[in-house]
């Protein structure tokens, strides 16, 4: 808090005695002192606020990623634009995701990247198991969805750009401790998020060009997000990707623009008919009407859609998930 400085004020002393003889004799006025200003109070030093315990990876030192800034997509003032490489490596080895050791305890105080996550996202103060190595209560938003979760089982914590995406997109020639730090990322805002495991197991390893968050005013950071770690740990994009990502970058508010470079050796996928973005599901029952079950709906991904929007994985009305696994009307994949 800002002191205002005290103004000091010099008081003068004033009045002459009056003689009482007849023959009055001029008294000189006395000559005032004035009175030393008293010396301006300093402000009390501020102390400075206590840093927050923020879990940081560290990469290898083989892993040196590209540093990106990160700001809110919302605050960002002016145009921002972003460079990819385009083009899939010809001949890459299967994806094997035990060579992307994850959920590791990166500072040594027992909580996992998990538990790290669960308590850097949660909206209160979580509450541990007494060991304090697990997070046992919380309250998180699922920004995929848009719902709120207070069970930290019904989350699943999901690596933005999925591990398979990652390995697809040049990680396959990683080393197992670059592979290591960028599946226990902690610095880079949006790599990894909770999110309820319905939405996640809904995403899979797909990419923008196939899956998008349910939430349309997620678009945007979702996409934002996506760009930055693939700009941060120099992987590539296809040209569908690129111009899913260009579609949802249309909903910012302020103008985001991706230019391309295509990487040497890489094979092209054709950009005269992009593959189209899939139009979010439109439900054909009220969430919050009467009891549905799984042969009411046409596919599984208007059933999915369904049971997020009724509230799932956390509650679901309707038994369209039986065993609990956040996985609704399984019998329709």
């Amino acid at each position: 808090m800002r002191i205002p400085a005290m103004i000091p004020l010099a008081l003068i002393g004033c009045g002459a005695g009056r003689a009482q003889t007849p023959t009055p004799t001029a008294v000189p006025l006395p000559t005032a002192t004035p009175t030393t200003a008293p010396p301006t109070p300093s402000p009390p030093p501020v102390p400075a606020p206590t840093a927050t315990h923020t879990p940081t990876a560290t990469p290898a030192s083989t892993a040196t990623p590209t540093s990106v800034p990160s700001p809110s997509p919302t605050a960002t003032a002016e145009p921002r634009l972003f460079t990819l490489r385009v083009g899939e490596p010809p001949d890459t080895p299967p994806y094997d995701r035990d060579q992307w050791q994850h959920w590791i305890d990166q500072d040594g105080d027992c909580q996992d990247t998990r538990q790290e996550v669960l308590i850097s996202e949660s909206l209160v103060a979580v509450t541990l198991v007494t060991t304090g190595c697990r997070v046992d209560a919380g309250q998180w938003l699922s920004l995929y969805t848009g719902t709120t979760v207070t069970d930290p089982g019904a989350l699943d914590i999901d690596h933005m750009v999925p591990l398979a995406n990652a390995h697809r997109s040049g990680g396959w020639a990683w080393d197992a401790e670059m592979k290591k730090a960028y599946a226990n990322d902690l610095v880079e805002p949006g790599h990894l998020i909770a999110v309820t495991a319905g939405s996640n197991r809904s995403k899979g390893d797909q990419g923008p060009e196939d899956w998008r968050p349910p939430d349309e005013s997620y678009w945007c950071p979702y996409a934002m997000d996506w760009i930055q770690i693939k700009v941060k740990w120099d992987l590539s994009a296809t040209d569908a990707e690129v111009f899913a990502l260009r579609s949802m970058l249309d909903t910012c508010g302020t103008p985001v623009g991706i230019a391309t470079v295509v990487e040497a050796g890489a094979s092209r996928t054709p950009t005269a008919t992009p593959s189209p973005i899939p139009a979010p599901v439109s439900l054909p029952f009220d969430p919050f009407g009467p009891d549905r079950d799984c042969s009411d709906f046409t596919s599984w991904e208007v059933a999915s859609a369904f049971f997020t929007a009724a509230g799932g994985p956390v509650a679901d009305p309707h038994r369209l998930d039986p065993d609990r696994d956040g996985d609704p009307c399984e019998s329709l994949r």
